[in-house]
């Protein structure tokens, strides 16, 4: 919703009070176009959702995100590099990236997931990752 605010904002602006320079014109075009972009692309992502199964993480419980013998850690911390009110997956071969805005993303070896997941949410899945790690590297 902010990011289609964004929007009219920055169509009023070049509609109404459109600078003079062609240059700053051309910028503000392309800054309305990639914010349009962007929130269509968020709503899109956000209508899907992520399921935690005994075998792995899975996107509308059809597509796997990884499996559990992919996953080397779970960071949660304060200062890891994540998406906000989320958690980062570091596994154990780097994958195909891919990204679903305010869902998760997949860059190399990491996968972080949330963005506009809730938080506790996000954290019982993360603590549920982490445990069933746990109890697979005991046994």
């Amino acid at each position: 919703m902010i990011l289609y605010l964004l929007a009219v904002l920055l169509g009023f602006v070049l509609l109404v009070h459109p600078p003079g320079d062609l240059v700053w014109t051309l910028f503000l075009g392309a800054m309305l176009a990639g914010t349009v972009w962007l929130a269509i692309r968020t709503q899109a992502a956000t209508r899907h959702w992520l399921e935690l199964r005994e075998d792995g993480l899975y996107r509308n419980g059809e597509d796997l995100l990884c499996g559990f013998d992919e996953i080397a850690s779970v960071n949660r911390g304060v200062f890891a590099f994540k998406p906000s009110n989320g958690f980062l997956l570091r596994l154990k071969v780097p994958g195909q990236r891919c990204w679903a805005p305010g869902l998760y993303w997949r860059l190399g070896p990491f996968l972080g997931v949330g963005g506009a997941t809730h938080k506790a949410q996000a954290d019982m899945m993360s603590e549920a990752i982490a445990l069933i790690l746990e109890q697979r590297t005991a046994s």
